[in-house]
């Protein structure tokens, strides 16, 4: 359940039955010739969708979702057209008062369900719920950068070369009405640009990487069926993250 699209007696019952609240994260950014901007608000609020109805039937909890979150670091893709990043002491303010805000409502937890994966936005949402120590509920971060849940997912994930490649442009298509330009992603070439060694050699954005399309890995060996088998992985990481804060 989407918490903007309810009535607020709506939420109010919902609440009283026992809720969490799952806050998709993401960022608007250059994700190749062939993903929307969105790519990342997208997955983060799909991981959600799935994940609601996990919860409920293992935890015994309705999940509300929260209008994501969509404007974040974003440094690396700032050189392309529609990436829009802003400053890291915005982005935590930013997290720590939505959580806040959030918290005081009587959920029993607020997850943030991460699909934005550069290194200063991960930093920037640890901070923001730092900040947010005094929330009166658990506040969670499920993040698949992680290392628990790196190992879990895809090759291609773990090896680096994953920014608009395989694994997002699979996670992309498993989405019902999705925009993508899938005749473009077919055609698309591997780009083997360690992306992760390129950030610890200090590169600033993609271009001083060699990622002259703004996209790693292997876009074109996408598909739904690796994308819906990621997603559920993904739904694991959300469901067992909220089980163990409130066991």
């Amino acid at each position: 359940m989407f918490l903007g699209d309810l009535t607020f007696p709506k939420v109010k019952a919902l609440l009283e039955g026992g809720a969490v609240a799952l806050w998709p994260t993401g960022s608007t950014e250059a994700h190749g010739p062939h993903l929307p901007l969105s790519t990342d608000v997208l997955i983060a609020t799909e991981t959600c969708r799935r994940a609601a109805p996990a919860v409920k039937a293992k935890l015994g909890l309705d999940a509300l979702i929260l209008p994501p979150l969509a404007f974040t670091i974003t440094d690396y893709a700032a050189p392309f057209s529609g990436t829009i990043s802003i400053p890291k002491e915005t982005a935590v303010a930013y997290v720590r008062d939505v959580v806040l805000g959030a918290s005081r409502h009587g959920f029993r937890a607020v997850c943030l369900v991460n699909a934005h994966l550069e290194p200063a936005h991960r930093y920037g949402l640890r901070d923001g719920v730092k900040a947010a120590a005094e929330a009166p509920c658990p506040v969670l971060i499920a993040d698949p950068c992680d290392k628990r849940w790196v190992t879990t997912l895809t090759e291609e994930l773990m090896s680096g070369q994953c920014h608009a490649g395989q694994y997002e442009s699979s996670l992309i298509l498993a989405i019902d009405g999705a925009p993508i330009e899938d005749a473009v992603r077919a055609e698309l070439p591997e780009r083997a640009i360690d992306l992760i060694g390129g950030m610890k050699a200090g590169k600033k954005d993609f271009l001083e990487m060699g990622a002259t399309e703004g996209y790693f890995g292997r876009p074109a060996d996408a598909s739904v069926a690796e994308g819906n088998a990621t997603y559920e992985k993904l739904v694991d990481m959300v469901v067992t993250t909220i089980e163990e804060a409130l066991a």
